[in-house]
Protein backbone atom coordinates (compact mmCIF):
# COMPACT_ATOMS: atom_id res chain seq x y z
CA UNK A 1 0.00 0.00 0.00
CA UNK A 2 1.27 3.31 -1.12
CA UNK A 3 1.52 6.12 1.58
CA UNK A 4 0.18 9.42 1.23
CA UNK A 5 3.26 11.35 0.06
CA UNK A 6 4.14 8.38 -2.45
CA UNK A 7 0.35 8.95 -3.64
CA UNK A 8 0.59 12.89 -3.87
CA UNK A 9 3.79 12.57 -6.28
CA UNK A 10 1.81 10.13 -8.26
CA UNK A 11 -0.90 12.35 -7.93
CA UNK A 12 1.20 15.55 -9.06
CA UNK A 13 2.71 13.51 -11.75
CA UNK A 14 -0.38 12.59 -13.18
CA UNK A 15 -1.38 16.04 -13.59
CA UNK A 16 1.66 17.06 -14.73
CA UNK A 17 1.92 14.20 -17.71
CA UNK A 18 -1.42 13.57 -18.95
CA UNK A 19 -2.04 17.70 -19.24
CA UNK A 20 -2.89 17.29 -23.02
CA UNK A 21 -1.91 20.38 -25.51
CA UNK A 22 -4.50 23.44 -24.67
CA UNK A 23 -5.20 22.40 -21.46
CA UNK A 24 -4.85 24.36 -18.22
CA UNK A 25 -2.27 23.38 -16.28
CA UNK A 26 -3.30 22.09 -12.92
CA UNK A 27 -1.49 21.28 -9.22
CA UNK A 28 -2.46 19.62 -6.14
CA UNK A 29 -3.80 22.35 -3.72
CA UNK A 30 -1.40 22.46 -0.57
CA UNK A 31 -3.03 20.22 2.46
CA UNK A 32 -6.08 19.25 0.64
CA UNK A 33 -6.55 15.79 1.02
CA UNK A 34 -8.09 12.35 2.25
CA UNK A 35 -8.32 9.25 1.86
CA UNK A 36 -11.29 6.72 2.14
CA UNK A 37 -10.20 2.83 2.17
CA UNK A 38 -7.32 2.42 0.08
CA UNK A 39 -8.05 5.49 -2.06
CA UNK A 40 -6.32 8.67 -1.88
CA UNK A 41 -8.14 11.92 -2.68
CA UNK A 42 -5.91 15.71 -3.73
CA UNK A 43 -7.59 18.49 -4.87
CA UNK A 44 -6.83 20.19 -7.69
CA UNK A 45 -6.67 23.59 -9.24
CA UNK A 46 -5.21 25.62 -12.05
CA UNK A 47 -1.41 26.81 -11.73
CA UNK A 48 -2.52 30.33 -12.20
CA UNK A 49 -5.27 30.56 -9.44
CA UNK A 50 -3.09 28.80 -7.13
CA UNK A 51 -0.56 31.47 -7.46
CA UNK A 52 -2.90 34.68 -8.25
CA UNK A 53 -6.21 34.05 -5.91
CA UNK A 54 -8.28 35.44 -9.03
CA UNK A 55 -11.56 34.02 -9.71
CA UNK A 56 -11.12 34.48 -13.25
CA UNK A 57 -8.11 31.87 -13.20
CA UNK A 58 -10.15 29.32 -11.57
CA UNK A 59 -10.57 25.66 -13.51
CA UNK A 60 -14.23 25.06 -13.40
CA UNK A 61 -16.12 21.96 -13.46
CA UNK A 62 -12.79 19.70 -12.52
CA UNK A 63 -12.55 17.92 -9.27
CA UNK A 64 -10.21 16.22 -7.10
CA UNK A 65 -7.20 13.13 -8.32
CA UNK A 66 -8.10 10.19 -6.92
CA UNK A 67 -4.87 7.33 -6.26
CA UNK A 68 -5.72 3.96 -6.02
CA UNK A 69 -3.22 3.40 -2.36
CA UNK A 70 -2.91 -0.53 -4.07
CA UNK A 71 -1.98 0.03 -7.69
CA UNK A 72 -1.06 3.78 -8.08
CA UNK A 73 -3.53 3.99 -11.12
CA UNK A 74 -4.44 8.03 -11.15
CA UNK A 75 -7.82 9.46 -12.54
CA UNK A 76 -9.28 13.14 -12.34
CA UNK A 77 -12.64 12.62 -10.80
CA UNK A 78 -15.19 15.45 -12.27
CA UNK A 79 -17.11 18.32 -10.08
CA UNK A 80 -20.17 16.22 -9.28
CA UNK A 81 -18.51 12.98 -8.55
CA UNK A 82 -15.68 15.22 -5.96
CA UNK A 83 -18.40 17.22 -4.24
CA UNK A 84 -20.80 14.32 -3.71
CA UNK A 85 -17.79 12.44 -1.64
CA UNK A 86 -17.73 15.41 0.33
CA UNK A 87 -14.16 15.88 1.06
CA UNK A 88 -12.87 19.18 1.63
Amino acid sequence: MLDSEQAAGLAQRFLEEEAGPGDVPLALVEGARAQVGNVYYFDCQSVSYLRSGDLRDMAIGVGCVAVDGETGTCRILGAVESAALNLF
